[in-house]
């Protein structure tokens, strides 16, 4: 190890044990899998997380996200938290359509991120010729947003599983497999401008390689 080398973040015991879950809440953790992947890897340098619905925050990290990330949503608390999930769920559009040149942007992203792995990206670009909503934006990011709100203390765990069974109730109502819903989730960030979390993609990517991944473990059905 370096002289500048950062030491080894080791996650507690406690959040090891429980973040195990029979399937039928395990399956729960599918939607927001990738996001919470990409975000909670970028920021606590641990992999895995996509499997946990209590994240792991070292040193002072739980205490920026909620005094500098969770207000950018309004959420200063299990209220406003609880308000922001219930809004976003009800108004949730799975009407609106997306653009060609919307379509082309997010078929780009995908073989880009299929590259940078050697990964078959054939039905990923199926799934971005036939799905041009983009309700998967919303869900996706909740799934996220859920975890951080437990994590931190806003939400209770009923309260959590409660809203990811929501999720996935929605998910499995309007999108037919993971690759649609991703492709969704990607028609939301490109036609609404965002770069929420842009290498969600590639976190994707990383799970459908790995067979032990939740959304290969549980289909969207």
């Amino acid at each position: 190890m370096g002289l500048f080398s950062r030491k080894a973040i080791v996650v507690p015991e406690e959040y090891v044990t429980f973040n195990k879950f029979s399937a039928d809440k395990e399956k729960l953790l599918c939607v927001g899998g990738a996001t919470t992947e990409c975000k909670h890897k970028v920021e606590t340098k641990l992999s895995g997380c996509n499997k946990d619905l209590k994240l792991y925050y070292p040193k002072n990290q739980a205490a920026k996200i909620i005094k500098y990330w969770l207000p950018m949503f309004e959420i200063y608390d299990g209220h406003s938290a609880m308000s922001l999930i219930s809004n976003w769920i009800e108004k949730n559009n799975y009407v609106n359509t997306v653009s060609d040149k919307t379509t082309l942007a997010v078929k780009k992203d995908i073989n880009r991120a299929a590259q940078k792995f050697n990964f078959d990206a054939t039905s990923l670009l199926q799934s971005a010729d036939k799905v041009k909503i983009y309700g998967a934006f919303d869900l996706e990011r909740l799934g996220y947003i859920v975890r951080v709100c437990f994590s931190v203390g806003f939400l209770t765990e009923d309260q959590a599983w409660n809203c990811l069974e929501q999720l996935w109730e929605d998910s499995t109502e309007h999108f037919e497999n993971w690759d649609d819903y991703m492709v969704s989730f990607l028609n939301g960030q490109e036609e609404l401008d965002t770069n929420w979390y842009s290498d969600t993609i590639v976190s994707y990517v990383e799970l459908k390689q790995n067979q032990a991944s939740l959304i290969n473990r549980y289909k969207l059905t």
